[in-house]
Formats: C-alpha cells, sequence, structure tokens
C-alpha cells in the first residue's frame, strides 16, 4: 500500500482523534475564548477562528486558540490574505495552520507558502523561546517538525481563482483547496439559493485540480449542501456549523417553545 500523500498525511494527523476520514470543523466569528472553549468541547476535528469576516483581534485569537487546545482541538486561523505578519501570528500564537481567503494567482499562493514554512521551502521566521507555538521554548521539535505537519489552506473564491486553481495545486507546500461559494457567486453574479448546480461544478473542477496534485478539497455549505451531502461529494474537509448560527438557531429553538407553551398556559378568552 503506497503512503498517503504529505498533504493528506497532515489532515490525518488532525483526524487521528475522532477515526474519521473526512474533517468535520466549525467556524468561529464571535471574538470570544469561552465559546471557542465550548466549541472545543464538542470535539470538532478542528475550527477555525475567522479573522477575515470575524471581529477577532490577533490578541483575542491567541486566547481562542489556547481555550481550543485546552479542550483538545486543534485551531485553524483563517486570515485575509497572503501577508506574512498575518500568518505568522497566527502560526506562532500555536494555530495547526491557516486558511488564507482569496487566493487567485500562483504569486499569492506562493506568498502564502513563503510565510507559513520555515527555510527552506518558507521564510518564517523563527522565535522559538518566546512563542506560544513551542510552549514559550518548551518544545525543542516545533520547528523540525512543522514543514511537516502544519495545514495550508488556499481558499478559491472568485472565477480567476478557479482559472488557476490547477497551477496553484501543483505548488509545494499548498496541502488544501477550499472552495468559498458565496464569494464566487458574488464574482460570478450567481444566486446560491438558485444556481446551486454552477457552485457544484466549479467545487468539481476544484476538486479534480486538487486530487491531480494529490492534495486535498474542501468547502463550505450553499443552499441545499448540508454536511451529509458535502461528504456524498468528497469534500476532505467540511465547515458542519458556525458559532453565530448555532447560538441563533438555538434561541430560535428556545423562544419559539417557551412562546408556545405561554400561548398554550392562557386562560381560554385572553
Amino acid at each position: 500500500m503506497s503512503s498517503p500523500s504529505p498533504a493528506r498525511a497532515k489532515l490525518d494527523a488532525l483526524l487521528a482523534k475522532t477515526g474519521s476520514t473526512r474533517a468535520r470543523v466549525v467556524w468561529l466569528s464571535l471574538p470570544s475564548p469561552v465559546v471557542a472553549g465550548l466549541v472545543g468541547r464538542a470535539t470538532p476535528t478542528a475550527a477555525v477562528i475567522d479573522r477575515e469576516h470575524g471581529a477577532i483581534g490577533i490578541e483575542t485569537a491567541a486566547l481562542m486558540i489556547q481555550a481550543l487546545q485546552a479542550a483538545g482541538t486543534p485551531a485553524l486561523v483563517r486570515v485575509p490574505g497572503a501577508a506574512p505578519a498575518a500568518i505568522a501570528q497566527a502560526l506562532d500564537a500555536g494555530a495547526a495552520g491557516v486558511a488564507v481567503a482569496q487566493v487567485e494567482s500562483v504569486e499569492e499562493a506562493q506568498a502564502a507558502v513563503r510565510a507559513h514554512y520555515f527555510p527552506p521551502l518558507g521564510a518564517r521566521g523563527y522565535a522559538g523561546p518566546v512563542i506560544a507555538a513551542t510552549g514559550f521554548g518548551a518544545d525543542d521539535d516545533y520547528v523540525r517538525r512543522w514543514n511537516d505537519t502544519g495545514l495550508l489552506i488556499v481558499q478559491i473564491e472568485s472565477g480567476e481563482g478557479l482559472e488557476t486553481a490547477t497551477e496553484i495545486a501543483r505548488l509545494d507546500g499548498v496541502d488544501m483547496l477550499f472552495f468559498g461559494p458565496f464569494d464566487y457567486a458574488l464574482d460570478q453574479g450567481l444566486d446560491p439559493a438558485t444556481d446551486a448546480d454552477a457552485l457544484a461544478a466549479a467545487f468539481q473542477r476544484i476538486q479534480a485540480s486538487a486530487r491531480a496534485a494529490g492534495k486535498l478539497s474542501g468547502t463550505f455549505p450553499w443552499p441545499g449542501l448540508d454536511p451529509a451531502a458535502q461528504q456524498e461529494i468528497g469534500a476532505d474537509l467540511m465547515a458542519v456549523a458556525t458559532d453565530i448560527t448555532a447560538l441563533k438557531k438555538g434561541l430560535d429553538v428556545a423562544l419559539s417553545g417557551a412562546n408556545r407553551r405561554a400561548m398554550a398556559d392562557r386562560p381560554a378568552g385572553d
């Protein structure tokens, strides 16, 4: 039996505690270590701390990473582009990898690789004794291991990115292509609610590019594509919930149930 690709080996390491073959992640947009800790205790494969759209600064993100780690759940951080500082800050805080938003070109993907990896693959700076990722110097092997364990996800979210996906997937160091269906729909003038087939076709192209290069694929759900359907179409990483949506749904259920009980308890004629 052939050994798994380097990208698959990285994902398998995250999956080891679940026994699954597909990663199920929860998206975190609320700037709250308490929420992160609660999500971590629900035991997803990992949680993604959203620093693109979420109102989460690096100090709060670092505390959220610690809360997730304390619950035994790896943290990934979505960063708004391939800026080296944003990637380095997330990784130095202890993230198991980053998802780089809005990658449209080989050059942008190469910049992400440089920022994500230590030499010789990249150019990430060394600060071992003073970063949380090493336990402030306690983990002497962190730098040696990182290039073989840190997960680099690039997000394909536009027509330009889709056209370049095959070349991006071939880059050494890119582990996963992740489809952003809503930004892609906006870029292409599509309606996610009515153009689901076009979104599925785009994701299938991304999957084909990833597989041909021995890499992984992932996606955020769009209308009609629930977690079970994500698994059926072969996504290696599936966003199965968000903190905000889960909170809203929980409140809706609790309040609608309370309202029904209140109406049932009202005396007749009121």
